[in-house]
């Protein structure tokens, strides 16, 4: 199949922070766009007023009381929700209108993240099933691409950030990457398109095969 495609798709790329779905939503968008594709890329959490509410979150700009005169992170539960409005928001202002206009569509991070952030924990996991109900009216990509990156590569990766979120710690990272086999692996079982990368590779390698698929999608 040649580029423009004739059904523009609806990438996802997804992995561990420091996996590299960042610079592999921008680097396939250049290629598609070389081949003569157009794209348009976003993000999750997205630019949205909620997905800004998140990251301000996520980066503990913003806190809630308790009931000791101190303060907390925003509990998982409350996460949860609010990433399902941000996923909402983000289709029906960016990949909605990308695809009605043509062009494919890439989105770095979807459900794939909330169903395995919002769903792990050390005794206190929020039901997988009622991330997914959350999460039911968003649409499934025409294909995700799942970069396997160890814990190591990503701490080394993330060691030049001036900070770190929630989540970016070694045990929050172990046990987040066992939560996305699981992930993957079940939506794998029920039919959704993943390609599984490893994020280890040269990044132009991952890059060509991420577009070589792309360019085999019905």
């Amino acid at each position: 199949m040649t580029f423009p495609l004739s059904d523009p798709p609806f990438i996802v790329i997804e992995g561990l922070d420091g996996a590299g779905t960042t610079t592999q939503t921008r680097r396939v968008a250049e290629m598609l766009r070389d081949r003569g594709q157009p794209t348009v890329t976003s993000c999750e959490p997205s630019r949205g007023p909620v997905g800004t509410l998140i990251r301000q979150m996520l980066s503990l700009r913003i806190t809630v009381p308790d009931l000791k005169g101190g303060h907390r992170p925003v509990g998982r539960e409350t996460l949860a929700l609010l990433f399902a409005a941000d996923r909402l928001d983000h289709l029906e202002a960016e990949v909605e209108p990308t695809l009605a206009a043509g062009k494919a569509a890439i989105s770095d991070r979807y459900y794939h993240s909330s169903l395995v952030y919002q769903g792990e924990g050390e005794g206190e996991d929020v039901d997988y099933e009622w991330v997914r109900t959350l999460n039911e009216r968003a649409r499934r990509p025409d294909l995700t691409v799942f970069l396997e990156a160890p814990v190591e590569l990503c701490l080394q990766r993330m060691a030049h950030r001036g900070s770190r979120d929630i989540y970016e710690s070694r045990s929050s990272l172990q046990r987040l990457h066992r939560r996305y086999q699981q992930v993957m692996n079940l939506l794998a079982a029920e039919g959704e398109n993943i390609l599984r990368l490893d994020a280890a590779l040269p990044k132009e390698e991952i890059t060509e095969a991420i577009v070589a698929k792309i360019s085999g999608l019905p």
